[in-house]
């Protein structure tokens, strides 16, 4: 009996030591879950609704503006020529700074693109202007008929330069020999700057630069009189004044003919629209003794046949120079059906002729003229109000009253006249080139 409580009480304390067991192995296994679990975050933390009012709004985010693109690099200049190709190279090497600029000049003189004079001079030159970027103008071409050779000439200038800018004379490529440069010269960033020691394109080149600027004054000084009236220079400035036409960038300049006597070049004209092929005006040169070249005759036909094709596609589109019946030419203006009020297009070409007359002593005669439409008294009156209307232009931009004659002369004498047959569009271009009044400068 004693035996069997004794069993009853061992088995009681085996149970509460295992009980003890368990409960101490289970807060053990807490302890290491709380010692592997990430500590709480600020986000995780619980905080009371009070203290999440009075805590400050977070600072916002900076926002950052998209970094655009790069710009894409300007396209590469594709030499159109061997002698384009040296220009180019020459003008890359100056656009370096200093001490590879001098590297790459060396490096042209050893591949005997330039002479060592011709490098040290750029490289001097190039000092002077700074890191500026440099453009590269095509002059023209000039033979030699004695030499049998062929130059072309390059302008390096920077943009708004009003310095020296540098002028190159770069040779035709011949058999075993390369294109180069033959001569490298500072000159006037003014191209109508030229002495009587300039040579005939320079001489051409600053003819058509006083011409591109309306500057009568100086393409006049270039000039040998004559042939080249100064109607004929007033109606160039005009065509240039319109802005219809530039100069090409290609050889603008082309020297056709060249001796120590005479020389001829073509003008070649791009329309800026590019919906036209290129015109060209002719330039006859000759030499004098004294003044060095000058111009002796300028032929307009191309021209003219351009704004006799505009005017019948286009109407009311025409050149500006007439031949006079008394002999050289005349400045012509047109005017609107029955109309003797001046175009905008007519005071900007007046404005040139008032210029002149400034700088002129002598008098000026203005006709007018109309069509054939209308009764010869109504017209004959308002060819007379076209000519006055010249007239008080003219006076207006300051030219003296008593220097200008006016006459009318009604639908007497047409420019053109039309035939049985012709189409209503011919028929219509004729009478409008009819009214019109000309200036006729007689000095």
């Amino acid at each position: 009996m004693k035996n069997h409580h004794l069993f009853i009480m061992l088995l009681i304390l085996l149970l509460f030591a295992a009980g003890i067991t368990g409960l101490y192995r289970g807060k053990e296994a807490a302890k290491q879950t709380e010692t592997v679990a990430p500590p709480p975050t600020e986000q995780t933390q619980s905080v009371p609704e009070s203290a999440q009012q009075e805590l400050p709004p977070p600072p916002p985010v900076e926002q950052t503006q998209p970094v655009p693109p790069p710009a894409p690099a300007p396209p590469a200049v594709r030499p159109h020529s061997p002698e384009h190709a040296t220009a180019l190279r020459v003008t890359q090497a100056l656009e370096l700074p200093a001490p590879q600029r001098a590297t790459v000049l060396n490096e042209l003189v050893q591949q005997g693109v330039i002479s060592q004079e011709t490098a040290n001079r750029l490289n001097d030159w190039r000092s002077k202007k700074g890191d500026v970027p440099l453009q590269v103008q095509e002059v023209g071409n000039v033979l030699d008929e004695q030499a049998r050779t062929k130059e072309t000439r390059y302008r390096i200038s920077t943009t708004g330069d009003g310095g020296e800018h540098i002028v190159l004379s770069i040779s035709a490529p011949t058999e075993g020999k390369a294109s180069a440069v033959q001569q490298a010269k500072e000159v006037p960033a003014d191209k109508t700057h030229v002495t009587s020691e300039s040579d005939s394109l320079s001489v051409a080149e600053g003819f058509v630069e006083a011409l591109k600027r309306g500057d009568m004054e100086t393409a006049r000084r270039l000039t040998a009189g004559g042939d080249v009236t100064d109607a004929t220079l007033a109606g160039l400035c005009m065509v240039f004044e319109e802005g219809d036409f530039v100069l090409r960038n290609r050889l603008p300049l082309r020297n056709m003919f060249s001796n120590g006597a005479n020389a001829g070049f073509l003008v070649y004209l791009s329309p800026r629209n590019g919906s036209e092929k290129s015109r060209n005006v002719g330039i006859e040169m000759t030499h004098d003794a004294q003044r060095g070249w000058v111009i002796k005759a300028v032929a307009l036909d191309d021209m003219l046949n351009r704004y006799e094709e505009s005017a019948q596609a286009e109407g009311g589109v025409y050149f500006p120079i007439v031949k006079n019946p008394q002999g050289g030419d005349s400045v012509v203006l047109y005017f609107a059906f029955d109309d003797a009020t001046l175009s905008p297009r007519s005071l900007k070409q007046l404005k040139i002729v008032a210029n002149l007359l400034a700088s002129r002593e002598g008098n000026i005669n203005i006709s007018g003229h109309t069509d054939d439409v209308g009764s010869s008294s109504y017209n004959q009156d308002l060819s007379e109000r076209r000519a006055a209307a010249v007239r008080d232009a003219l006076v207006a931009q300051g030219v003296a009253p008593e220097r200008i004659t006016t006459r009318g002369l009604g639908k007497r004498q047409p420019l053109r006249s039309y035939r049985t047959g012709d189409s209503r569009q011919t028929i219509s271009t004729i009478r409008g080139e009819n009214r019109r009044a000309e200036v006729y400068l007689d000095f």
